[in-house]
């Protein structure tokens, strides 16, 4: 799966949500990441979990997602 939609949460990317964006997400910490099931990351980084943000948990400034149609 590459992209997830559910209407309690934001988007969600990977089959294991690897990105997840929770719902509400500017105001509490419960969005994250879980590299390693759809998207790889890249050789060296320590911990998967906080290549993102820093964190497990955090709140997104801003985020995108765009649908390309054919």
């Amino acid at each position: 799966m590459a992209v997830y939609s559910h209407l309690s949460n934001g988007p969600a990317f990977g089959s294991g949500f690897d990105i997840y964006i929770a719902n509400n997400a500017n105001s509490n910490q419960n969005s994250h990441t879980n590299f390693g099931f759809s998207y790889c990351i890249p050789s060296g980084v320590q911990d998967q979990s906080t290549i993102l943000a820093g964190t497990r948990g955090f709140s997104p400034d801003d985020w995108e997602v765009f649908h390309l149609a054919y």
